[in-house]
């Protein structure tokens, strides 16, 4: 169960990422407001499967990696609100972008960067304490996930790159998450001897 749910606000950002407009205008801001008023209840779910997924580190790595993964819910967050919500409101309202929606597109653009640095830092921190923990075995794991975090660096959540980046993060958590289940390394423990 803990692996369904650590991949779930990947697969829905990657489905969601499929509908996502490439450009803001009149004709896409309706969807583009709504849109992410649904994302802004997604994007913190992939902090929180961070969370869970830190459970299993040293407590230095996990304390500095939920803090990160909480940079990540907050900053990436204002970035929905405003360039998300707040964009999509002010194109709608003016029926077109304006320049004064730039400001608002600045500061978001600005502290999403800040948010998906603070989530692939989260990642690293998942990534390394399983590959020093489960060995061979985390390695898929390790490698979907930080490619997938690597590029939702510079994505989002848009076609074609957001989306691939949002289906590894998918599989990276499930993948560590199953090798790193709770009592698991005691069974296959016990299966060898």
């Amino acid at each position: 169960m803990r692996t369904l749910l650590v991949a779930l606000p990947g697969l829905v950002l990657a489905t969601i990422g499929l509908t996502h407009p490439h450009h803001l205008d009149g004709d896409t801001a309706q969807w583009w407001r709504d849109m992410h008023i649904i994302l802004a209840v997604i994007f913190p779910l992939l902090g929180a499967a961070q969370w869970v997924l830190l459970e299993d580190t040293p407590m230095p790595v996990r304390y500095a990696g939920r803090l990160a993964a909480f940079g990540y819910v907050v900053f990436y967050g204002a970035l929905d609100a405003l360039a998300g919500i707040g964009g999509g409101a002010m194109t709608m309202a003016t029926n077109g972008r304006t320049d004064a929606s730039l400001p608002v597109f600045k500061i978001g653009n600005q502290l999403g960067h800040v948010g998906a640095w603070c989530f692939f830092a989260a990642s690293i921190a998942i990534a390394v304490c399983a590959l020093l923990k489960h060995k061979l075995r985390a390695i898929p794991g390790a490698i979907f996930l930080l490619t997938g975090s690597f590029l939702f660096l510079s994505s989002h959540i848009y076609w074609p790159k957001g989306v691939i980046a949002c289906l590894c993060i998918a599989i990276g958590m499930a993948a560590i998450s199953y090798v790193s289940a709770p009592g698991r390394s005691a069974i296959e423990d016990s299966t060898v001897t």
